[in-house]
């Protein structure tokens, strides 16, 4: 039988390294069309992938807990997860002015890559 703490914190390192990775190889793609582009396209993924690894620091962070307490562990890692991906779209979009599509493009690479992660890293 697996620890199923020690699991979690595995797939979860998995799962943001490799958002890291596709995020880091789009970024590389769009430096062809401008750093502007690669920039907002690193800012969007690395903000989904920083996001999952703030949950997963506050999920499993803590070692074994009561199951009510895991849970709302769970709510609260989130509730992070999103309020940190909302502040660093909006600073992308309204302080830093950088590109949308781009912007937009890493954070949906980064979470189609979550996505695979949760059926490869099982």
């Amino acid at each position: 039988m697996r620890n199923s703490i020690a699991h979690g914190r595995s797939v979860a390192l998995r799962t943001v390294a490799l958002q890291l990775s596709v995020t880091v190889l789009l970024a590389f793609a769009l430096s062809l069309h401008g750093m502007r582009m690669a920039l907002a396209a690193a800012v969007g993924g690395g903000a989904v992938a920083l996001g999952n690894a703030l949950f997963a620091l506050r999920l499993f962070g803590t070692g074994p807990v009561p199951a009510r307490r895991a849970l709302h562990a769970a709510y609260a890692a989130e509730a992070l997860k999103w309020a940190w991906l909302v502040a660093v779209l909006y600073l992308a979009v309204a302080v830093w002015q950088l590109d949308f599509l781009p912007l937009i493009a890493g954070v949906l690479l980064a979470q189609f890559a979550f996505w695979l992660a949760l059926v490869v890293f099982r």
